[in-house]
């Protein structure tokens, strides 16, 4: 929960405040509202002006530190840390304000590291002055959420048959109070944790050993009919942008290892990411189990993530099928700021021609794109840049007359939609919306 007092600040690696040697005497420019520039213009033959929108400049954050050693040699350790913590940058990084819920991102352009005799044994000061071009107060945690694309009601078919319902075959696909029967392989730290969530509360936290090939979480084996159609399903999330896997390994009626069959994707840094194949049970198979997995030899940074992680097959439901009942293709972001957020879009494929729409502005973002199974592209609203793959730019697939979506203070409806490819039924396609509260 915010609070009035300061707490923990941190840059970088260094922490500042409660529980360190580095302790906050002051800090100025955090909740004062920068410089304004105004397009204010004087009205001819009469007092005043015409007003015109306030925006702000750049934002300055002071901070005063007191350093405290316990010899000499410890103060001067303390010192060089600060020096080489507060280097000049080619990018602006996040300074963290832990105990208030808020970040905001800068650069150090300004440090005062005095050398002062009379305090010499053990007690030093220092200022730095954080230079933010970004003005925004970001709140710390990163907030996301996603939704398929919008798809209509089938309505009945005739003549009227039975239908088939999806039935999950492991247990404990959300990770909601327990972690077991999942158990890990290959060195793999396996953990659940409540930090990152795609449905729920709680997921599981893969953590490479670092330097071991294909760490993974392994499902129970359960029994398969060779020859039958089974999906592995579920969200998969990394710290850092990688190919990932939700795989399914096959077994021999003894128990002796087969063959995997591999679904793999690459996924953006810090955003959950739907993985849906369907693979057939091969000849001479008894057991499946499911093993989402990172592949190649992953650091041990590269922690993952696996929310609602499925292995299903097709049954008879005993209803009478009426056709897709079809999604809305929306999702609910709200914005806990003051001020207007710029959200991350990403749209994976396969879809022809995106549309997002704001629906409380009315503001609608279309692409003129096709993008097929595997494909995705990264919009950020506040640089206006579009990136296929995440790397490559496509401003150009902006439609004429689109308005970029922004996220306003409280709930905001975004509604997606799209065309499905030849030979891609219903609406796989999935968008996932990146933002923090913002505010000035």
């Amino acid at each position: 929960m915010a609070q009035q007092r300061l707490g923990r600040i941190q840059w970088g690696d260094m922490l500042f405040g409660p529980g360190s040697r580095y302790h906050v005497t002051a800090v100025e420019g955090l909740d004062d509202l920068p410089d304004i520039r105004s397009e204010d213009v004087e009205r001819p033959g009469q007092h005043g002006d015409y007003t015109g929108p306030d925006w702000t400049g750049p934002r300055v954050v002071q901070l005063k530190l007191g350093l405290r050693g316990d010899s000499p040699d410890q103060l001067r350790d303390l010192t060089l840390a600060l020096r080489n913590a507060t280097q000049p940058q080619r990018q602006p990084a996040a300074l963290q304000f832990l105990d208030q819920d808020m970040l905001v991102w800068g650069k150090v352009r300004k440090r005062s590291l005095p050398y002062d005799a009379e305090y010499l044994w053990s007690i030093g000061d220092a200022a730095l002055e954080v230079y933010c071009a970004d003005p925004y107060l970001y709140g710390l945690e990163e907030k996301v959420a996603s939704t398929t694309a919008y798809s209509p009601a089938a309505g009945r078919t005739y003549p009227l048959v039975y239908g088939l319902a999806a039935q999950t075959l492991n247990s404990n696909p959300t990770f909601e109070t327990t972690i077991a029967p999942w158990i890990a392989q290959d060195g793999a730290a396996l953990a659940r944790v409540n930090t990152q969530a795609q449905t729920g509360s709680w997921s599981a936290q893969i953590t490479p050993p670092g330097g071991t090939p294909g760490p993974r979480m392994e499902s129970e084996q359960m029994p398969v009919t060779a020859g039958v159609s089974y999906r592995a399903k579920g969200y998969m999330r990394c710290v850092s942008a990688r190919d990932l896997a939700l795989n399914v390994n096959w077994f021999a009626a003894g128990g002796g290892y087969m063959t995997t069959s591999v679904n793999q994707i690459a996924v953006a840094a810090n955003t959950w990411t739907p993985f849906s194949a369907a693979f057939v049970a091969p000849a001479g198979a008894a057991f499946g189990q499911l093993a989402p997995t990172v592949p190649g030899t992953p650091p041990a940074t590269a922690v993952t993530f696996v929310d609602e992680a499925r292995f299903e097959r097709d049954v008879a439901s005993g209803f009478r099928s009426y056709g897709d009942a079809g999604t809305s293709g929306r999702l609910t972001a709200v914005n806990g700021g003051a001020s207007a957020a710029y959200p991350v879009l990403r749209v994976d494929g396969p879809v022809a021609d995106p549309s997002i729409e704001q629906v409380n502005t009315g503001s609608i973002l279309t692409l003129d794109a096709t993008l097929q199974g595997g494909e995705y592209v990264l919009i950020d609203t506040r640089t206006r840049a579009v990136l296929f793959m995440g790397s490559t730019p496509r401003r150009e697939w902006v439609r004429g007359g689109s308005v970029w979506p922004l996220l306003l203070p409280g709930s905001n409806e975004i509604a997606y939609r799209g065309s499905a490819l030849p030979g891609a039924p219903g609406q796989p396609s999935l968008l996932t919306v990146t933002w923090r509260d913002t505010s000035l």
